[in-house]
């Protein structure tokens, strides 16, 4: 009686260990999605435009090793679409990171370029440092159209990281800090004197080591196409010599405020518009694509009108860019002071590629007195006789119109 009862009891310890383990791996692999929503994620995946994201070597989910391929051409069904989910977000993060770590050296270059004109001609130094100022400003919309993707994908999910508090999607600590750094604004508006400008200088800096160390924290489940920043470097620096040479460039924080913009609208079309996202100006809010769909349709087949994607691809391109518009006239950018125009020595640039001089109404002393204790030098490098060798591989930028 007494083994009746011992055995009855490991029974019951068993059935109930079973039952733990069922709802754990229940828990852990999650419960099947929509079928409307494989069919959304499904007909995104198939847009041409992600075959075309040739940055990112494979991504890790759940210490497997995910290869492009895996998510861009198998079908999507409600059994896996979760799975697909995830994989896509953290695909299409990881490409934006390759993107932000090119524009966050083309910056530091910028920076460097700034400190080196402070020490021969403060006005041109001056110049540069508001030219800097601005493009990292206009960074901004860029982060929130990738912000806005990545969360559109996320939504779909049974479990969305986005309104998690356990999980973040992917890049969300690197584009909260772009979007909402206030510090910069404290920089202007900018007095034409060696402290000032050190000062603003000092503080980029900082600002941009801080994103640096953000983006590399967020990009572990990344690994990515090694690109060689150094003989892209070089590459500027020749182009830039020619353009020069011929009369079009006569500063070089001209020529990489021009980089630094074709890089953000080559981003935005490639990585956003091309992929199928679609950008609501009224709220500024990402979409995913949503053909029309019923439930008796087969959601692994869902063929790509070309003519229709081109055409949406062109009407998308200039809401994207009335929305840059917008956002630029909201800083309040205007032409440079009357005072910097007038210094000797600086030839006068063309008026469609002139820096801007970003103003507020702050008051410049308010905006430096949290830093006024710090000893602000800049080391600057001489990088016009970088010898590197480049390929092909090194042009990876595209014209966005």
């Amino acid at each position: 009686m007494r083994n009746f009862s011992k055995m009855k009891i490991a029974i019951i310890l068993n059935i109930q260990v079973y039952f733990y383990i069922f709802f754990a791996i229940l828990y852990t692999e999650g419960t099947n999605n929509t079928k409307k929503s494989a069919y959304i994620i499904n007909n995104l995946l198939q847009i041409p435009g992600w075959k075309n994201i040739n940055d990112v070597k494979h991504i890790k989910y759940r210490t497997k090793d995910i290869y492009p391929n895996e998510i861009i051409n198998k079908p999507v069904t409600l059994y896996n679409c979760d799975n697909f989910i995830r994989h896509a977000t953290i695909f299409l993060g990881c490409s934006y990171s390759h993107d932000l770590n090119v524009m966050f050296f083309a910056l530091f270059n910028f920076l460097e370029h700034c400190c080196k004109l402070l020490k021969s001609d403060k006005v041109r130094a001056h110049k540069c440092t508001v030219t800097l100022l601005a493009k990292i400003i206009e960074i901004v919309p860029m982060a929130k159209i990738m912000e806005g993707a990545l969360n559109a994908i996320e939504q779909y999910h049974n479990k969305p990281m986005n309104i998690q508090r356990k999980h973040c999607v992917i890049l969300s600590d690197v584009l909260t800090y772009l979007k909402e750094n206030e510090n910069l604004k404290k920089c202007i508006p900018l007095s034409i004197d060696n402290y000032s400008i050190n000062a603003a200088l000092f503080r980029i800096r900082e600002i941009m080591l801080i994103m640096n160390l953000k983006l590399e924290k967020n990009t572990r489940f990344c690994k990515l196409i090694s690109l060689d920043l150094f003989s892209l470097w070089n590459l500027w620096n020749m182009e830039f010599n020619t353009l020069n040479f011929l009369g079009k460039y006569q500063e070089l924080f001209i020529f990489l405020s021009d980089k630094i913009n074709d890089l953000i609208l080559t981003t935005i079309c490639k990585k956003y518009i091309e992929l199928g996202f679609k950008f609501d100006l009224n709220t500024s809010q990402t979409l995913l694509p949503s053909p029309p769909y019923n439930d008796n349709q087969d959601t692994t087949q869902n063929p790509i009108n070309m003519i229709q994607y081109a055409n949406e691809v062109n009407a998308m391109k200039n809401i994207v860019q009335e929305y840059i518009i917008q956002y630029k006239n909201s800083i309040n950018l205007v032409q440079p002071t009357n005072e910097v125009n007038k210094q000797d020595g600086i030839k006068k640039d063309d008026t469609t590629q002139n820096p801007i001089n970003l103003s507020e109404h702050t008051n410049e002393l308010n905006a430096l007195e949290d830093i006024q204790q710090h000893d602000v030098t800049c080391e600057a490098k001489d990088d016009s006789n970088l010898q590197i060798e480049y390929t092909n591989d090194t042009r990876p930028f595209y014209t966005f119109i």
